[in-house]
C-alpha cells in the first residue's frame, strides 16, 4: 500500500511520454548541483537559484562584488558569488 503524497510538496516532471512526481527537496538538489551556464542573473533569478530573499540576494551580491549596472538594467555575476561563498566554507 502506498503513501499519501502531498502534491503541494511535488515537482512535476515530463520526460517524452511520461510524468513523475518528485519531492521538492530532491528537485532542488540536483538543480542547485547542476552546473549553472549562465554567468550573468537578474536579482530575481539568483535569489531562486540560492533559495533565498532577492533582499537577501542583493546584499550578497554587494558584499561579492559581483554587481554589474548599465542604464537601469542590474546583472549579478554567479561566479563572484560563488567564489565569495567558498570564504565561508565549513570542513
Amino acid at each position: 500500500m502506498g503513501a499519501i503524497v502531498d502534491k503541494n510538496q511535488m515537482v512535476r516532471c515530463e520526460y517524452k511520454d511520461s510524468i513523475c512526481w518528485v519531492p521538492n527537496h530532491i528537485f532542488a538538489r540536483v538543480v542547485l548541483e547542476t552546473k549553472i551556464p549562465e554567468k550573468f542573473v537578474r536579482y530575481k533569478t539568483g535569489a531562486d537559484l540560492y533559495d533565498m530573499s532577492e533582499r537577501q540576494f542583493r546584499d550578497l551580491a554587494k558584499e561579492a562584488d559581483a554587481i554589474y549596472k548599465k542604464n537601469r538594467m542590474v546583472l549579478v555575476d554567479l561566479r563572484k558569488i560563488d567564489d565569495y561563498l567558498e570564504y565561508f566554507h565549513v570542513t
